[in-house]
């Protein structure tokens, strides 16, 4: 499924891959740094855009991380 890209609404701050409790743009996956985009047409509280090696994959909003 493709999806258009819209802009830029921020970085991952923090990169870990240990348990433990963060805020901001962490991400267990990704390195600091790496950019995440809005998707014209869908909420960024459903999905965003994450760039990796100037290729972009969509990321679902599945909760917020430590909710179940």
């Amino acid at each position: 499924m493709w999806v258009k890209i819209d802009e830029e609404i921020g970085k991952v701050t923090r990169y870990s891959d240990k348990e433990g409790t963060y805020s901001g743009n962490f991400s267990n996956k990704y390195s600091k740094g790496t950019k995440l985009y809005s998707i014209k047409g869908i909420h960024p509280d459903e999905a965003i855009a994450i760039e990796e090696d100037g290729e972009f994959r969509k990321a679902i909003n599945v909760g917020k991380y430590g909710e179940k």
